[in-house]
């Protein structure tokens, strides 16, 4: 991968988390739990993707972001165990969402899940906006603006 299509795959990954952040606010805002789930795992999915591409790693499934995460940010202690652990936990609760209609998420399953999700975009933007710059400030400070709109996302 060369250095632009890393850079323009980086800025790819932050405009995705971009999009999960409003999608979460506006369905919150009508109280659509299960969808809430789906948007905070793809929050810190996506998050995670930008690091990685970052450092010009791929991974070709979601297994393979939360390997390639532990072994190269996680286990050198770029970022906390909590961090994989929310990852985790949220694609368990994402697939739960997704392909388990019976199953059902309330307002405090979104609100137990937002922070740590919110703290994992948070850690991954610092990163990020010292690691690539020129990709993540203009776009780092839209997220950012999301993440403190009101204290609106995950409310319900």
């Amino acid at each position: 991968m060369g250095e632009d299509e890393r850079l323009s795959a980086v800025a790819d990954e932050l405009g995705l988390l971009l999009d999960e952040l409003r999608s979460l606010r506006a369905n919150a805002s009508v109280g659509i739990h299960r969808k809430c789930i789906a948007n905070l795992y793809y929050a810190a999915f996506h998050t995670v993707r930008a690091l990685l591409l970052s450092h010009g790693l791929e991974a070709k499934t979601h297994e393979g972001v939360q390997r390639l995460f532990a072994a190269h940010f996680v286990k050198p202690g770029a970022f906390d165990r909590s961090h994989l652990k929310t990852l985790g936990q949220l694609e368990a609760d994402r697939l739960r969402a997704d392909y388990q209609g019976f199953h059902q998420f309330e307002a405090e399953d979104v609100t137990r899940a937002r922070p740590p999700v919110l703290d994992l975009v948070r850690a991954g933007l610092d990163y990020l906006e010292v690691q690539v710059p020129e990709v993540a400030g203009a776009i780092a400070s839209r997220i950012r603006g999301e993440l403190d709109q009101d204290g609106a996302i995950g409310a319900s």
